[in-house]
Protein backbone atom coordinates (compact mmCIF):
# COMPACT_ATOMS: atom_id res chain seq x y z
CA UNK A 1 0.00 0.00 0.00
CA UNK A 2 1.31 3.73 -0.98
CA UNK A 3 -0.20 6.11 1.34
CA UNK A 4 -0.50 10.01 1.93
CA UNK A 5 -1.59 12.51 4.33
CA UNK A 6 -1.62 16.14 4.23
CA UNK A 7 -2.82 19.34 5.86
CA UNK A 8 -3.61 20.97 2.46
CA UNK A 9 -6.02 18.06 0.13
CA UNK A 10 -6.08 20.61 -2.35
CA UNK A 11 -1.98 19.63 -2.97
CA UNK A 12 -2.77 15.66 -2.67
CA UNK A 13 -2.83 15.50 -6.37
CA UNK A 14 0.77 17.22 -6.38
CA UNK A 15 2.31 15.35 -3.71
CA UNK A 16 0.69 12.33 -5.35
CA UNK A 17 2.67 13.13 -8.66
CA UNK A 18 5.82 13.35 -6.64
CA UNK A 19 5.23 9.99 -4.94
CA UNK A 20 4.82 8.62 -8.74
CA UNK A 21 8.62 9.94 -9.58
CA UNK A 22 10.26 7.42 -7.28
CA UNK A 23 7.08 4.73 -7.24
CA UNK A 24 5.35 3.09 -9.88
CA UNK A 25 1.71 3.13 -8.78
CA UNK A 26 -1.54 4.16 -10.07
CA UNK A 27 -3.39 4.22 -6.92
CA UNK A 28 -2.69 6.13 -3.77
CA UNK A 29 -4.94 5.81 -0.58
CA UNK A 30 -5.35 9.51 1.25
CA UNK A 31 -4.87 9.28 5.12
CA UNK A 32 -7.85 11.15 6.98
CA UNK A 33 -5.34 11.53 9.65
CA UNK A 34 -1.56 11.58 9.89
CA UNK A 35 -1.49 7.93 10.99
CA UNK A 36 1.29 5.50 11.12
CA UNK A 37 0.35 2.64 8.65
CA UNK A 38 1.88 -0.83 9.78
CA UNK A 39 2.31 -2.01 6.32
CA UNK A 40 3.40 -0.06 3.00
CA UNK A 41 5.06 3.07 2.38
CA UNK A 42 3.40 6.67 3.75
CA UNK A 43 4.47 10.20 3.30
CA UNK A 44 2.91 12.43 5.64
CA UNK A 45 2.89 15.79 5.12
CA UNK A 46 2.27 19.16 6.78
CA UNK A 47 2.68 22.96 6.31
CA UNK A 48 2.73 25.63 8.65
CA UNK A 49 3.42 29.12 8.69
CA UNK A 50 5.71 31.09 11.43
CA UNK A 51 6.84 34.30 11.55
CA UNK A 52 6.45 35.19 8.03
CA UNK A 53 8.32 31.68 6.94
CA UNK A 54 6.13 28.84 4.70
CA UNK A 55 7.43 25.23 6.53
CA UNK A 56 6.77 22.34 4.49
CA UNK A 57 7.72 19.24 6.50
CA UNK A 58 7.34 15.49 5.05
CA UNK A 59 7.92 12.35 6.66
CA UNK A 60 8.71 9.03 4.85
CA UNK A 61 7.32 5.67 6.81
CA UNK A 62 8.23 2.43 5.88
CA UNK A 63 6.37 -0.59 7.28
CA UNK A 64 5.23 1.71 9.80
CA UNK A 65 9.01 3.27 10.70
CA UNK A 66 10.01 6.51 9.90
CA UNK A 67 12.70 6.38 7.58
CA UNK A 68 13.81 10.18 5.93
CA UNK A 69 12.17 13.50 6.69
CA UNK A 70 12.73 16.43 5.12
CA UNK A 71 12.00 20.56 5.81
CA UNK A 72 11.80 23.04 3.60
CA UNK A 73 11.67 26.79 4.62
CA UNK A 74 10.69 29.72 1.92
CA UNK A 75 9.60 33.14 2.58
CA UNK A 76 5.23 34.07 2.54
CA UNK A 77 4.92 35.80 -0.43
CA UNK A 78 2.09 38.32 -0.89
CA UNK A 79 -0.76 37.50 -2.73
CA UNK A 80 -3.18 34.70 -2.82
CA UNK A 81 -1.87 33.59 -6.39
CA UNK A 82 1.91 33.98 -5.33
CA UNK A 83 1.08 32.32 -1.71
CA UNK A 84 -0.93 29.47 -3.52
CA UNK A 85 2.28 28.91 -5.92
CA UNK A 86 4.76 29.10 -2.93
CA UNK A 87 3.17 26.68 -0.72
CA UNK A 88 2.55 24.17 -3.55
CA UNK A 89 6.27 24.07 -4.72
CA UNK A 90 7.04 24.18 -0.66
CA UNK A 91 5.15 20.92 -0.42
CA UNK A 92 6.72 19.11 -3.96
CA UNK A 93 10.11 20.26 -3.25
CA UNK A 94 9.86 18.85 0.99
CA UNK A 95 8.29 15.37 -0.52
CA UNK A 96 10.75 14.67 -2.98
CA UNK A 97 13.74 15.36 -0.58
CA UNK A 98 12.24 13.28 1.58
CA UNK A 99 11.72 10.91 -0.87
CA UNK A 100 14.90 11.16 -2.06
CA UNK A 101 16.81 10.59 1.16
CA UNK A 102 15.47 7.10 1.29
CA UNK A 103 15.19 5.87 -2.21
CA UNK A 104 18.80 7.07 -2.91
CA UNK A 105 18.66 7.53 -6.90
CA UNK A 106 18.29 10.99 -8.35
CA UNK A 107 16.18 11.50 -11.21
CA UNK A 108 16.69 13.39 -14.26
CA UNK A 109 14.38 16.45 -13.42
CA UNK A 110 14.32 16.49 -10.11
CA UNK A 111 11.37 17.57 -8.10
CA UNK A 112 9.86 19.02 -11.33
CA UNK A 113 6.13 17.18 -12.32
CA UNK A 114 4.77 19.75 -14.63
CA UNK A 115 4.29 19.39 -18.67
CA UNK A 116 6.03 22.30 -19.48
CA UNK A 117 9.76 22.96 -17.89
CA UNK A 118 11.07 24.97 -20.87
CA UNK A 119 7.91 27.85 -19.98
CA UNK A 120 8.92 27.86 -16.35
CA UNK A 121 12.86 28.18 -17.51
CA UNK A 122 11.76 31.06 -19.42
CA UNK A 123 9.39 32.40 -17.08
CA UNK A 124 12.06 31.88 -14.11
CA UNK A 125 14.64 34.21 -16.17
CA UNK A 126 11.92 36.92 -16.26
CA UNK A 127 11.07 36.98 -13.15
CA UNK A 128 14.46 36.21 -11.34
CA UNK A 129 17.14 36.83 -14.15
CA UNK A 130 18.87 34.02 -15.63
CA UNK A 131 21.34 33.09 -12.73
CA UNK A 132 18.79 33.31 -10.41
CA UNK A 133 16.36 30.31 -12.40
CA UNK A 134 19.69 28.73 -13.64
CA UNK A 135 20.01 28.04 -9.60
CA UNK A 136 16.21 27.40 -9.00
CA UNK A 137 16.60 24.53 -11.19
CA UNK A 138 19.50 22.85 -10.20
CA UNK A 139 19.57 24.10 -6.43
CA UNK A 140 16.29 24.09 -5.54
CA UNK A 141 14.39 21.71 -7.92
CA UNK A 142 17.40 19.07 -8.20
CA UNK A 143 17.31 19.27 -11.50
CA UNK A 144 20.72 17.61 -13.00
CA UNK A 145 22.38 20.03 -15.01
CA UNK A 146 22.27 18.13 -18.16
CA UNK A 147 18.48 18.75 -18.45
CA UNK A 148 18.99 22.06 -17.27
CA UNK A 149 21.82 22.29 -20.06
CA UNK A 150 18.96 20.86 -22.47
CA UNK A 151 16.08 23.32 -21.32
CA UNK A 152 18.32 26.30 -21.49
CA UNK A 153 19.22 25.34 -25.05
CA UNK A 154 15.24 25.09 -26.06
CA UNK A 155 14.61 28.53 -24.55
CA UNK A 156 17.42 30.25 -26.48
CA UNK A 157 16.40 27.52 -30.01
CA UNK A 158 12.76 28.98 -29.37
CA UNK A 159 13.51 33.23 -29.50
CA UNK A 160 13.49 33.24 -33.17
CA UNK A 161 10.47 31.65 -33.74
CA UNK A 162 7.65 33.04 -30.68
CA UNK A 163 4.15 34.56 -32.13
CA UNK A 164 3.14 38.01 -31.75
CA UNK A 165 0.72 39.10 -29.89
CA UNK A 166 -2.28 38.79 -32.53
CA UNK A 167 -1.88 35.72 -33.63
CA UNK A 168 -3.85 32.68 -33.13
CA UNK A 169 -3.21 28.63 -34.04
CA UNK A 170 -6.29 26.62 -35.06
CA UNK A 171 -6.12 23.04 -34.17
CA UNK A 172 -8.67 20.51 -35.95
CA UNK A 173 -9.25 16.82 -34.71
CA UNK A 174 -9.58 13.86 -36.74
CA UNK A 175 -10.75 10.80 -34.12
CA UNK A 176 -10.01 7.84 -36.18
CA UNK A 177 -6.64 5.40 -36.39
CA UNK A 178 -7.13 1.95 -38.27
CA UNK A 179 -5.53 0.64 -35.53
CA UNK A 180 -5.46 1.79 -31.82
CA UNK A 181 -1.27 1.88 -30.94
CA UNK A 182 -1.05 -0.79 -27.11
CA UNK A 183 0.46 3.09 -26.15
CA UNK A 184 -2.59 5.14 -27.01
CA UNK A 185 -4.32 7.01 -24.13
CA UNK A 186 -6.14 9.77 -27.21
CA UNK A 187 -9.51 9.72 -28.10
CA UNK A 188 -9.72 7.65 -31.39
CA UNK A 189 -11.76 5.52 -33.04
CA UNK A 190 -12.54 3.03 -35.71
CA UNK A 191 -13.30 4.03 -38.91
CA UNK A 192 -16.80 1.75 -38.43
CA UNK A 193 -17.33 2.92 -34.79
CA UNK A 194 -20.58 3.02 -35.81
CA UNK A 195 -22.51 3.18 -39.58
CA UNK A 196 -21.26 6.41 -41.44
CA UNK A 197 -19.48 7.66 -38.53
CA UNK A 198 -16.80 9.40 -40.70
CA UNK A 199 -19.15 11.44 -42.65
CA UNK A 200 -21.29 12.09 -39.93
CA UNK A 201 -18.30 13.45 -38.05
CA UNK A 202 -16.95 15.17 -40.67
CA UNK A 203 -19.86 16.86 -41.36
CA UNK A 204 -20.73 17.91 -37.93
CA UNK A 205 -16.79 18.97 -38.04
CA UNK A 206 -17.40 21.39 -40.65
CA UNK A 207 -20.43 23.43 -39.39
CA UNK A 208 -18.40 23.70 -36.19
CA UNK A 209 -15.42 24.77 -37.95
CA UNK A 210 -17.73 27.28 -40.11
CA UNK A 211 -17.39 29.47 -36.91
CA UNK A 212 -13.79 30.32 -37.24
CA UNK A 213 -14.07 33.16 -39.59
CA UNK A 214 -16.27 35.27 -37.02
CA UNK A 215 -14.19 34.20 -34.13
CA UNK A 216 -10.88 34.61 -35.65
CA UNK A 217 -11.87 38.03 -37.10
CA UNK A 218 -8.98 40.35 -38.08
CA UNK A 219 -6.02 38.27 -36.44
CA UNK A 220 -3.84 36.31 -37.94
CA UNK A 221 -3.63 32.88 -37.86
CA UNK A 222 0.42 31.51 -37.44
CA UNK A 223 -0.37 27.63 -37.42
CA UNK A 224 -2.99 25.44 -38.53
CA UNK A 225 -2.40 21.77 -37.71
CA UNK A 226 -4.95 18.96 -38.40
CA UNK A 227 -4.13 15.86 -36.23
CA UNK A 228 -5.79 12.83 -34.45
CA UNK A 229 -5.96 10.06 -34.32
CA UNK A 230 -5.28 9.97 -37.77
CA UNK A 231 -6.31 12.56 -40.78
CA UNK A 232 -5.17 10.07 -43.26
CA UNK A 233 -7.64 7.12 -42.02
CA UNK A 234 -10.24 9.12 -43.52
CA UNK A 235 -10.99 8.37 -46.86
CA UNK A 236 -10.48 10.69 -49.87
CA UNK A 237 -13.63 12.44 -50.41
CA UNK A 238 -13.86 13.20 -46.86
CA UNK A 239 -10.07 14.03 -46.41
CA UNK A 240 -10.36 16.65 -49.10
CA UNK A 241 -13.33 18.02 -47.30
CA UNK A 242 -11.91 18.52 -44.39
CA UNK A 243 -8.59 20.29 -45.82
CA UNK A 244 -11.15 22.38 -48.05
CA UNK A 245 -12.42 23.89 -45.13
CA UNK A 246 -8.70 23.91 -43.29
CA UNK A 247 -7.28 26.08 -46.80
CA UNK A 248 -9.83 28.67 -46.29
CA UNK A 249 -9.08 29.24 -42.24
CA UNK A 250 -5.42 29.07 -43.19
CA UNK A 251 -4.88 31.25 -45.62
CA UNK A 252 -1.89 33.31 -45.35
CA UNK A 253 -0.67 31.02 -41.91
CA UNK A 254 2.98 30.92 -41.27
CA UNK A 255 2.50 26.95 -41.50
CA UNK A 256 -0.43 24.27 -42.44
CA UNK A 257 0.69 20.92 -41.31
CA UNK A 258 -1.28 17.74 -41.37
CA UNK A 259 -0.51 14.47 -39.39
CA UNK A 260 -0.69 11.75 -41.44
CA UNK A 261 1.24 9.16 -39.07
CA UNK A 262 0.37 6.12 -39.53
CA UNK A 263 2.45 4.92 -42.84
CA UNK A 264 -0.56 2.21 -43.70
CA UNK A 265 -2.92 4.89 -44.31
CA UNK A 266 -0.69 7.04 -46.89
CA UNK A 267 -1.18 6.52 -50.31
CA UNK A 268 -0.31 8.96 -53.56
CA UNK A 269 -3.98 10.33 -54.07
CA UNK A 270 -4.35 11.43 -50.06
CA UNK A 271 -1.05 12.97 -50.69
CA UNK A 272 -1.72 15.03 -53.29
CA UNK A 273 -4.61 16.39 -52.16
CA UNK A 274 -3.01 17.65 -48.88
CA UNK A 275 -0.72 19.75 -51.55
CA UNK A 276 -3.55 20.88 -53.42
CA UNK A 277 -5.34 22.63 -50.37
CA UNK A 278 -1.54 23.67 -49.58
CA UNK A 279 -0.56 22.46 -46.57
CA UNK A 280 3.60 22.63 -46.57
CA UNK A 281 4.53 20.04 -43.44
CA UNK A 282 3.64 16.48 -42.65
CA UNK A 283 4.08 13.74 -40.14
CA UNK A 284 4.77 10.16 -41.23
CA UNK A 285 5.73 7.97 -37.97
CA UNK A 286 7.99 4.98 -37.80
CA UNK A 287 7.85 5.06 -34.00
CA UNK A 288 10.16 1.87 -34.36
CA UNK A 289 11.58 -0.18 -37.79
CA UNK A 290 11.30 -3.39 -35.51
CA UNK A 291 9.23 -5.61 -37.37
CA UNK A 292 8.59 -7.84 -34.26
CA UNK A 293 7.84 -4.32 -32.10
CA UNK A 294 5.45 -3.25 -34.95
CA UNK A 295 3.53 -5.99 -34.24
CA UNK A 296 3.85 -5.84 -30.47
CA UNK A 297 2.51 -2.67 -30.40
CA UNK A 298 -0.18 -2.58 -32.39
CA UNK A 299 0.75 -1.22 -35.26
CA UNK A 300 -0.51 -2.81 -38.51
CA UNK A 301 2.03 -1.93 -40.71
CA UNK A 302 5.96 -3.05 -41.24
CA UNK A 303 9.05 -1.10 -41.45
CA UNK A 304 9.45 -1.53 -45.26
CA UNK A 305 6.05 0.37 -45.90
CA UNK A 306 7.13 3.42 -43.27
CA UNK A 307 10.22 3.69 -46.05
CA UNK A 308 7.81 3.13 -49.17
CA UNK A 309 5.29 5.64 -47.11
CA UNK A 310 8.20 7.98 -46.57
CA UNK A 311 9.23 8.11 -50.38
CA UNK A 312 5.62 9.32 -51.70
CA UNK A 313 6.14 11.70 -49.24
CA UNK A 314 9.36 12.90 -50.34
CA UNK A 315 8.17 12.87 -53.65
CA UNK A 316 5.09 15.28 -53.04
CA UNK A 317 7.33 17.92 -52.43
CA UNK A 318 6.43 18.86 -48.63
CA UNK A 319 8.62 21.99 -47.42
CA UNK A 320 9.13 19.97 -43.94
CA UNK A 321 8.65 16.50 -42.93
CA UNK A 322 8.38 14.97 -39.67
CA UNK A 323 9.28 11.15 -38.10
CA UNK A 324 8.72 10.45 -34.67
CA UNK A 325 10.44 7.55 -32.95
CA UNK A 326 9.76 6.43 -29.32
CA UNK A 327 12.54 5.00 -26.98
CA UNK A 328 11.50 2.70 -24.00
CA UNK A 329 9.13 0.18 -25.96
CA UNK A 330 8.65 -3.46 -24.48
CA UNK A 331 11.17 -5.61 -25.86
CA UNK A 332 13.67 -3.20 -27.34
CA UNK A 333 17.32 -2.54 -26.34
CA UNK A 334 18.93 0.43 -26.61
CA UNK A 335 20.73 -1.03 -29.93
CA UNK A 336 17.59 -1.72 -31.44
CA UNK A 337 16.12 1.88 -30.60
CA UNK A 338 19.53 3.68 -31.62
CA UNK A 339 19.14 1.74 -35.29
CA UNK A 340 15.97 3.24 -35.65
CA UNK A 341 17.01 6.53 -35.36
CA UNK A 342 20.11 5.91 -37.17
CA UNK A 343 17.65 4.63 -39.99
CA UNK A 344 15.57 7.99 -39.58
CA UNK A 345 18.14 10.40 -39.82
CA UNK A 346 20.17 8.77 -42.89
CA UNK A 347 16.71 9.96 -44.39
CA UNK A 348 17.21 13.76 -43.56
CA UNK A 349 13.58 14.90 -42.62
CA UNK A 350 13.79 18.16 -41.20
CA UNK A 351 12.16 16.94 -38.08
CA UNK A 352 12.84 14.13 -35.78
CA UNK A 353 10.54 13.80 -32.33
CA UNK A 354 12.05 11.76 -30.02
CA UNK A 355 9.41 10.58 -27.48
CA UNK A 356 9.29 8.48 -24.08
CA UNK A 357 7.02 5.99 -23.50
CA UNK A 358 4.17 6.82 -21.07
CA UNK A 359 2.04 4.07 -19.72
CA UNK A 360 -1.22 6.15 -19.47
CA UNK A 361 -4.16 4.52 -17.50
CA UNK A 362 -6.30 4.70 -20.23
CA UNK A 363 -3.59 2.30 -22.63
CA UNK A 364 -3.69 -1.08 -23.07
CA UNK A 365 -0.08 -1.25 -21.93
CA UNK A 366 -0.97 -0.36 -18.37
CA UNK A 367 -2.19 -3.90 -18.53
CA UNK A 368 1.05 -5.04 -19.29
CA UNK A 369 3.87 -6.55 -17.23
CA UNK A 370 6.28 -4.28 -16.25
CA UNK A 371 9.27 -6.85 -16.40
CA UNK A 372 8.57 -7.01 -20.33
CA UNK A 373 9.89 -2.81 -20.98
CA UNK A 374 13.76 -1.48 -20.50
CA UNK A 375 14.57 -0.49 -17.40
CA UNK A 376 14.32 3.48 -16.90
CA UNK A 377 18.08 3.73 -16.85
CA UNK A 378 18.37 1.80 -20.17
CA UNK A 379 15.84 3.90 -21.37
CA UNK A 380 17.58 7.07 -19.99
CA UNK A 381 20.39 6.10 -21.30
CA UNK A 382 18.85 5.78 -25.00
CA UNK A 383 17.21 9.21 -24.78
CA UNK A 384 20.73 10.87 -23.80
CA UNK A 385 22.34 8.90 -27.03
CA UNK A 386 19.77 10.14 -28.95
CA UNK A 387 20.51 14.01 -28.49
CA UNK A 388 23.85 13.38 -28.87
CA UNK A 389 23.14 11.44 -32.12
CA UNK A 390 21.38 14.60 -33.39
CA UNK A 391 23.02 16.72 -32.34
CA UNK A 392 26.29 14.98 -34.42
CA UNK A 393 23.98 14.59 -37.58
CA UNK A 394 23.03 18.74 -37.50
CA UNK A 395 19.89 18.85 -35.29
CA UNK A 396 18.61 21.14 -32.60
CA UNK A 397 16.18 20.71 -30.06
CA UNK A 398 13.58 23.26 -30.46
CA UNK A 399 10.56 21.87 -27.73
CA UNK A 400 10.20 19.27 -25.54
CA UNK A 401 7.26 18.50 -23.17
CA UNK A 402 6.51 16.13 -20.10
CA UNK A 403 3.99 13.39 -19.47
CA UNK A 404 2.94 11.75 -16.65
CA UNK A 405 4.03 7.78 -16.44
CA UNK A 406 7.21 8.24 -18.50
CA UNK A 407 9.62 5.71 -18.01
CA UNK A 408 12.54 7.25 -15.99
CA UNK A 409 10.81 10.41 -15.61
CA UNK A 410 12.01 11.65 -18.50
CA UNK A 411 10.60 13.78 -21.55
CA UNK A 412 9.54 13.75 -25.58
CA UNK A 413 11.70 16.43 -27.62
CA UNK A 414 11.29 17.67 -31.17
CA UNK A 415 14.43 18.39 -33.25
CA UNK A 416 14.97 20.55 -36.14
CA UNK A 417 18.00 20.99 -38.81
CA UNK A 418 17.87 24.17 -41.28
CA UNK A 419 16.04 25.85 -38.82
CA UNK A 420 12.66 24.36 -39.90
CA UNK A 421 10.36 24.05 -36.66
CA UNK A 422 7.26 23.28 -35.99
CA UNK A 423 5.52 26.37 -34.52
CA UNK A 424 2.07 24.83 -33.86
CA UNK A 425 4.09 22.63 -31.55
CA UNK A 426 6.53 25.42 -29.66
CA UNK A 427 3.19 27.45 -29.24
CA UNK A 428 1.11 24.70 -27.98
CA UNK A 429 3.71 23.26 -25.30
CA UNK A 430 5.32 26.91 -24.16
CA UNK A 431 1.56 28.35 -24.02
CA UNK A 432 2.26 31.28 -26.17
CA UNK A 433 -0.57 31.44 -28.24
CA UNK A 434 -4.21 31.73 -28.61
CA UNK A 435 -5.98 28.33 -29.95
CA UNK A 436 -9.25 27.93 -31.73
CA UNK A 437 -9.70 24.15 -31.68
CA UNK A 438 -12.14 21.76 -33.83
CA UNK A 439 -13.34 18.50 -32.93
CA UNK A 440 -13.91 15.56 -30.61
CA UNK A 441 -11.80 16.34 -27.38
CA UNK A 442 -9.69 19.48 -29.19
CA UNK A 443 -8.98 21.88 -26.23
CA UNK A 444 -9.61 25.93 -27.33
CA UNK A 445 -7.41 27.89 -25.53
CA UNK A 446 -6.89 31.80 -24.47
CA UNK A 447 -3.50 32.64 -23.46
CA UNK A 448 -3.46 35.97 -21.03
CA UNK A 449 -0.48 37.85 -19.96
CA UNK A 450 2.28 35.65 -21.99
CA UNK A 451 1.08 32.75 -19.84
CA UNK A 452 0.22 33.82 -16.79
CA UNK A 453 -3.48 33.14 -16.86
CA UNK A 454 -5.19 30.03 -19.45
CA UNK A 455 -8.91 30.26 -20.54
CA UNK A 456 -10.14 26.53 -21.74
CA UNK A 457 -13.00 25.61 -23.86
CA UNK A 458 -13.19 21.78 -23.90
CA UNK A 459 -14.63 19.94 -26.97
CA UNK A 460 -16.50 16.67 -25.55
CA UNK A 461 -13.95 13.25 -26.55
CA UNK A 462 -17.49 10.67 -27.00
CA UNK A 463 -17.78 10.64 -30.98
CA UNK A 464 -21.48 10.38 -30.91
CA UNK A 465 -21.84 12.97 -28.54
CA UNK A 466 -19.31 15.19 -30.28
CA UNK A 467 -21.92 14.58 -33.49
CA UNK A 468 -25.05 15.65 -31.35
CA UNK A 469 -23.82 18.93 -29.59
CA UNK A 470 -21.29 20.21 -32.13
CA UNK A 471 -23.32 23.47 -32.06
CA UNK A 472 -22.97 23.58 -28.29
CA UNK A 473 -18.79 23.02 -28.80
CA UNK A 474 -18.99 26.17 -31.12
CA UNK A 475 -21.06 28.22 -28.67
CA UNK A 476 -18.50 27.42 -26.23
CA UNK A 477 -15.70 28.74 -28.45
CA UNK A 478 -17.39 31.66 -29.02
CA UNK A 479 -18.17 32.63 -25.53
CA UNK A 480 -14.46 32.03 -24.91
CA UNK A 481 -13.22 34.87 -27.05
CA UNK A 482 -16.64 36.80 -26.09
CA UNK A 483 -18.57 36.51 -29.33
CA UNK A 484 -22.30 36.00 -29.35
CA UNK A 485 -23.45 32.68 -29.30
CA UNK A 486 -25.41 30.84 -32.23
CA UNK A 487 -27.90 28.34 -29.59
CA UNK A 488 -29.79 26.88 -33.35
Amino acid sequence: MIALHTNMPSFFGDICEVVRLFIDTRRIKQLDEPALPSEGLAVLHTLTETNGALISLSLVCHHGTYVSRNSYTCDVPEGALAYKRAAKRAAKISTYRALLAHFGERLPWGSLTGVRPTKLLRDSEAEIGAAGAKALFLDEFDVSPQKYDFAKSIVEAQKAFLPAEDAVDVYIGIPFCVTRCAYCSFASFSPDAFADAQPKYVHALLKEMETAESIIGARRVRALYIGGGTPTALPPALLERVLQRAAAIAKGAKEFSVEAGRPDTIDEEKLSIIRAFGAGRISVNAQTLLNETLERIGRRHSASQFFDAYALVEKAGFEAINVDVIAGLPGETQAQFCSTLKQTIALKPQNITVHTLAVKRASAFAAKNMDAFPTDGETAKAVDKAWAMLENAGYRAYYMYRQKYMKGSLENAGYMIDSKVCLYNIDNMEEQCDVLAFGAGAISKRIFSGGARIERAANVKDLRLYIERHIEMADMKRTLFKLPLIMT
